[in-house]
């Protein structure tokens, strides 16, 4: 099957332009996929690539990440519904057809609170490992005591530790390439990655997405995906990893009418390490709903 190659494409918003890359396939149903935290639309280069024969395909760099250029202030940033309605600013900009709303990690929460701000709504949502935590998790981050904890979570202290000044990509690539996780990615995942998330700063390049930013929205769960997911009123299919699952409150999200799969011997990462059975997955999903 010959590699389509996407057109890039910008969406404008009060606040700035959202970069998007873009498989344009006129009449065909449309799949909007959203990256997670501290990726970008180039990182589903080799699962998208499997769905652009016979789907349109837009991907979004998220607000704080890739080329997009809208505002992101970690200082102010306290859930994820900015993301949403960032995707419903773009949804806006199209023309109309039947579509699906995908996303993985953060994107797939994304997802969630979208659908329920659209008007018309997606055939479903099909969405690989979203971050859907223990109720509790969601209550405490709107008491004060959230403040005193937010910083001693490990995925925080891991962004705000991160390095961000590299001479080139090539130097980015020999720290990265033999080290967990990216050592478990699939061929050519690591170089698509660069390619969408590093910009050029004096002297070298540097992460686009802000390790602060990346940290706040580590920190940042006033939303609630399970709500959403109630109130989506579509079809809804998640894709659970088989380790280290950010999906752990999978009754609250089958009470709400989500259909879930495992998908064993992959991680919360399954769609850089295995792109080829998450797109199968979603094709699945999409035919079905």
């Amino acid at each position: 099957m010959p590699v389509l190659t996407p057109e890039t494409r910008r969406f404008t918003s009060p606040e700035g332009e959202i970069n998007a890359l873009v498989w344009p396939k006129p009449g065909a149903t449309r799949i909007v996929f959203l990256h997670g935290n501290g990726f970008n639309a180039r990182s589903g280069m080799k699962l998208l690539e499997r769905l652009a024969d016979r789907y349109e395909i837009i991907a979004p760099d998220l607000r704080g990440h890739g080329s997009t250029t809208l505002p992101a202030d970690p200082a102010g940033h306290r859930d994820w519904h900015v993301y949403a309605r960032d995707v419903e600013t773009l949804l806006g900009q199209l023309d109309p057809r039947a579509f699906v709303l995908a996303g993985h990690s953060m994107g797939g929460v994304t997802a969630l609170l979208a659908c329920e701000r659209l008007d018309p709504k997606p055939l479903g949502l099909a969405v690989i490992d979203p971050v859907v935590l223990p109720r509790s998790f969601y209550a405490i981050n709107h008491t004060p005591f959230w403040h005193l904890m937010w910083r001693r979570f490990p995925l925080v202290q891991g962004a705000l530790r991160r390095g961000n000044f590299w001479p080139d990509a090539d130097a980015v690539k020999a720290r990265y390439a033999d080290r967990p996780p990216f050592i478990h990615w699939a061929d050519g995942v690591l170089d698509d990655y660069l390619a969408g998330g590093l910009k050029t700063v004096d002297g070298g390049v540097a992460l686009a997405c802000d390790p602060a930013w990346e940290a706040a929205n580590y920190a940042s769960h006033r939303h609630d995906p399970v709500g959403a997911a109630r109130r989506a009123g579509v079809p809804i299919a998640v894709l659970k990893a088989g380790k280290a699952s950010t999906v752990r409150d999978i009754a609250g999200l089958e009470r709400a009418g989500a259909v879930i799969t495992p998908l064993p011997g992959h991680s919360h990462l399954a769609p850089m390490e295995n792109p080829a059975a998450c797109a199968e997955w979603i094709v699945r999903q999409v035919e079905g709903f």
